[in-house]
């Protein structure tokens, strides 16, 4: 009995070490993160000790943690695929050439690369090894976080944080969400390679990181925005990228304007300058930043009773409309377009209103389309709100008259002044503007309806867009190369005299520009020997034209295509045509209303 209740003992003194020693490795663990020698006295070290008492960075044999050795590329990625939790990979679908299954980092960053934070390279490598830079490791914590950057409005937060001037600009909008989220206080040297300590740093941030509540704003703006579907594109990206709730408030750009005035909007969206203009000088508006545009034309029913079909002149269609005595159906809502219209006819000298043939709607676009498309009439229309309605297959208007001088339909951005009406929001207002203007909001609207309408319903003008803009060349095989300013001004510049009206007796106009020949040779040397190629040349204004080898480069008759950017030796504004096409003898092959952004070559 002694002896029983002897072993009972021995073993409840044996459980009762076992638990005091576990409970004392327990508490000592993230002694053992202190204990890193080199960290002790760092402003960091709580910072670092965390980290590494968590398991997602770990010290060296030697008691160190190197806080200033560079990280990889390969142990970025794991760092934060073990803060994320991630399951690791191991028998990956595809692999990385230079990241096999068994390295030691491959399961994490394939788990990384499922879940999109990373990519391979276009060679299909992964660059483990290589030290990862600091704007890079910005745009990983970015896809780690699930921040929407598309939207950001990359200006008003960059501009106000250290070392902005140097990111590139593929990594501006992924440096802005970890700004603004409270990722990094600055962006300092970013590209140089990123430190452990650095890395470090990202996580106590990535661990206690709450979404800032949803806040509120009231866009005014012309219908064409939204009717096209523009806004539903563009709006849910700045609403998510900034934490905000976007109230539209879609209507003429006269009553859109009137809303501004009266302080019950934020910020309008809106295109008729005159009235733009004189919002700015009441005082109404902060500022006034160009955005996009398209262009006006005139559709109606295919029989075309009024014969107005092909003409570019607007005025002149009009006045044969009114002769005919055909149904004409305007907005009249004191809208951009119904300001445009009612330009148009003054200049023909005819006052529509109150006569029979003319109707006078008072709705949207949209609404006046289908109107339109009812009883068969006559309409003028921007192309954007058309095109989404033509192919949509809600109208079926022909195209009659476009390409007409003076029709391009420009929008601008403004927020309401908060001297008039303190209660704005004044600071969601510069916001959107700055995503609306900056490079890329304008590379969102460029793409807008290429992949559901084939063209592009809307063209970026700010002035940031105007400074970068670009001609996309499209090879026989799909593939698309485009060319900035800046890499058109590498070539040697062909210089073109053209006088005005072609009178010669007037001072010629020096024009400068690239050959198209010579972009080829760099594209592809063997499409610019191959002399059997078709050119088609695609303006903004929607004016196109068919070139053949021989327009391209004519050996015979010395004939050269020109890819024009220069006049008077200053770089050509958007009204005068950038990018433009024309013969080295004066010509211009596409209509100079807008610029050529685009060639389709073909063998």
């Amino acid at each position: 009995m002694n002896q029983g209740l002897s072993r009972l003992l021995v073993r409840r003194v044996l459980a009762a070490a076992l638990i005091l020693a576990f409970l004392s490795m327990a508490s000592v663990h993230p002694a053992r993160a202190a204990s890193l020698s080199d960290m002790v006295g760092r402003p960091d070290q709580a910072v670092i000790e965390r980290v590494v008492a968590k398991g997602f960075m770990k010290g060296y044999p030697d008691g160190t943690f190197r806080p200033n050795t560079p990280v990889t590329r390969a142990e970025f990625v794991v760092v934060l695929a073990r803060s994320a939790g991630l399951d690791p990979v191991q028998s990956p679908a595809t692999t990385l050439k230079d990241l096999p299954a068994g390295n030691w980092a491959s399961p994490l960053i394939y788990a990384a690369v499922a879940k999109g934070w990373v990519t391979g390279y276009p060679d299909g490598t992964f660059h483990p090894t290589a030290h990862i830079t600091r704007e890079e490791s910005m745009i990983i914590v970015a896809r780690r976080m699930g921040f929407e950057t598309r939207g950001m409005a990359t200006h008003t937060v960059l501009d106000k944080v250290a070392g902005s001037e140097d990111l590139s600009e593929w990594a501006q909008t992924a440096a802005a969400a970890c700004v603004q989220e409270g990722m990094v206080t600055d962006v300092t040297r970013p590209i140089a390679a990123i430190t452990r300590a650095q890395a470090a740093a990202y996580l106590p941030a990535i661990l206690d990181y709450k979404e800032p509540e949803t806040q509120s704003m009231v866009l005014a703006t012309t219908t064409s925005t939204f009717d096209s579907g523009l806004l539903t594109f563009l709006v849910p990206l700045f609403e998510k990228a900034n934490h905000v709730k976007v109230k539209i408030i879609p209507v003429g750009t006269g009553q859109a304007i009137t809303t501004g005035r009266k302080g019950d909007a934020d910020v309008l969206l809106v295109h008729a300058r005159a009235q733009e203009d004189l919002f700015m000088a009441d005082g109404f508006g902060l500022f006034r930043k160009d955005v996009m545009y398209n262009d006006f034309i005139t559709v109606g029913p295919v029989g075309d009773p009024a014969k107005i079909k092909g003409m570019t002149d607007a005025t002149a269609a009009f006045k044969k409309l009114a002769a005919s005595g055909s149904t004409f159906i305007s907005r009249g809502d004191k809208s951009g377009t119904n300001t445009k219209e009612l330009d148009i006819w003054k200049a023909a000298g005819i006052t529509p209103a109150g006569n029979s043939w003319y109707l006078s709607a008072g709705q949207g676009m949209g609404e006046v389309l289908m109107m339109t498309d009812q009883k068969q009439a006559y309409t003028l229309t921007d192309r954007a709100t058309y095109l989404s309605y033509q192919n949509g297959g809600k109208i079926h208007l022909p195209i009659l008259v476009q390409g007409s001088q003076g029709l391009l339909n420009p929008y601008g951005v403004m927020p309401v002044n908060p001297t008039k009406y303190p209660q704005v929001k004044v600071d969601l207002a510069v916001r959107f503007a700055d995503f609306m203007t900056g490079l890329p909001g304008q590379e969102l609207i460029k793409s807008f309806g290429v992949e559901q309408y084939g063209a592009t319903l809307f063209f970026p003008d700010s002035t940031e867009w105007r400074a970068t803009r670009s001609l996309d060349i499209v090879l026989p095989s799909g593939k698309a190369v485009t060319y900035h300013l800046n890499d058109v001004r590498k070539f040697p510049v062909t210089t073109v005299k053209i006088y005005p009206q072609n009178n010669q007796s007037l001072t010629p106009v020096p024009y400068g520009g690239v050959q198209l020949i010579d972009i080829l040779k760099v594209i592809s040397p063997d499409l610019a020997a191959a002399k059997r190629l078709t050119v088609v040349a695609t303006a903004t204004d929607g004016s196109r034209v068919t070139l053949d080898y021989d327009d391209i480069y004519n050996a015979r008759t010395g004939t050269r295509i020109t890819v024009a950017y220069l006049k008077n030796g200053a770089t050509l504004s958007t009204d005068d045509g950038f990018m433009a096409l024309m013969t080295t003898r004066g010509a211009f092959l596409v209509s100079n209303l807008k610029y050529v952004y685009r060639l389709e070559i073909h063998k």
